[in-house]
């Protein structure tokens, strides 16, 4: 799966070579029922009647909703969740996964539920990482393997002096990680095709 992500950022890094290090992606689900595009676009604080057709990859400061079996996919360029109140009114009775980076190395996977932020993971790309915070740390553990197989080689490497012949799969294990956690697979289309967008409170 890693693999796949990392010929999926190579392929998107050709049509956008910024969003690579702007990328905003989360899945959103019902926990009894399933969520609409317009149920996630209140409860990130948009008007879902204001909803125009986009691409992720267009200028300005708006998401992209689609409805999909495993939920509601939310993505984005130069976004990330800057409210913390966000979790309380987007996962009432339901759950979020996704992650987000900058291009300053500012980044997160996370793990939202029942209001309130349950795990993030942050120093993806550290030879110290991951760490695991939240009101339960310890949540996505079963899910993290790759990302500690990865700090264990960067401290390896590190120690020895060793210099990689190619850049760590930092990013590109973290979205493996969340399609492991959701059943959602990105790919370009979902970057480049017009879907519903709106402009919402809680993203800086």
């Amino acid at each position: 799966m890693i693999n796949y992500y990392i010929q999926f950022c190579k392929d998107l890094g050709r049509v956008d070579p910024y969003i690579n290090d702007a990328m905003f992606w989360m899945v959103v689900q019902g926990r009894e029922e399933p969520l609409t595009v317009a149920d996630v676009a209140r409860r990130l604080g948009a008007d879902p009647d204001t909803a125009i057709p986009r691409t992720v990859l267009e200028l300005g400061d708006h998401v992209v909703l689609e409805q999909s079996d495993h939920g509601v996919i939310v993505l984005a360029q130069n976004r990330y969740p800057s409210d913390p109140d966000i979790w309380a009114s987007l996962t009432e009775n339901a759950q979020a996964w996704g992650f987000w980076c900058l291009v300053n190395n500012a980044h997160e996977l996370f793990y939202a539920a029942d209001g309130v932020l349950v795990t993030s993971v942050a120093q993806i790309s550290s030879p110290y990482g991951p760490e695991c915070f939240g009101q339960d740390p310890a949540a996505l553990d079963g899910y993290l393997g790759a990302l500690r197989a990865l700090g264990a080689r960067m401290k390896a490497d590190d120690e020895a002096g060793v210099t990689p012949a190619a850049p760590y799969p930092d990013w590109e294990t973290a979205l493996a990680t969340v399609e492991a956690l959701t059943g959602v697979r990105l790919d370009v289309d979902r970057f480049t095709r017009e879907q519903l967008s709106v402009q919402v409170s809680g993203l800086m």
